[in-house]
């Protein structure tokens, strides 16, 4: 006959490409735990936990947190009814939208910080003057910008 469950923790870390740490630390959140104990207490895994383990490591891999992955974990536990799973569902997908789009902003306003940036260092590709002799915030090249972004602004400015 076979047996159902025929990984220890180092063949599930093994064949999900984590580390056995981070299976107990996933334990210990509860988003993950063996399927059984062997009789010397060794943790005893079966295919839906490598299963579930592939999840858990998508949705990171998606940006989710830790705790937003337990709770989806958990929902079905949680409520009673498929309308009910549905919209705590919807609540927590929303908020990973705010968050996703509150993180394209932010890659928005950094590509355009460093478009300009690039736009300042073009110009003073041609400059020969020694590095600790230079005086940047009064050259002309300099001037002609109107802003000079920070992640710029940081490498010239003199202590």
């Amino acid at each position: 006959m076979l047996e159902r469950c025929c990984m220890q923790i180092g063949d599930l870390a093994e064949r999900a490409g984590v580390s056995t740490r981070t299976i107990r630390y996933y334990e210990e959140l509860g988003i993950l735990g063996p399927e059984e104990r062997s009789d010397g207490g060794f943790r005893r895994y079966c295919d839906d936990q490598l299963r579930r383990l592939q999840m858990i490591q998508g949705l990171k891999s998606l940006g989710f947190e830790l705790e937003q992955i337990r709770q989806l974990f958990t929902l079905r536990n949680e409520t009673e009814t498929g309308g009910q799973l549905a919209h705590q569902m919807i609540d927590i997908l929303r908020g990973q939208q705010e968050a996703i789009d509150s993180k394209i902003q932010q890659y928005v306003e950094l590509r355009e910080r460093t478009t300009r940036g690039i736009a300042v260092l073009q110009d003073c590709q041609s400059c020969d003057i020694r590095v600790f002799e230079r005086d940047c915030h009064n050259c002309e090249v300099y001037q002609r910008h109107e802003e000079v972004p920070d992640l710029v602004e940081c490498a010239i400015f003199g202590q």
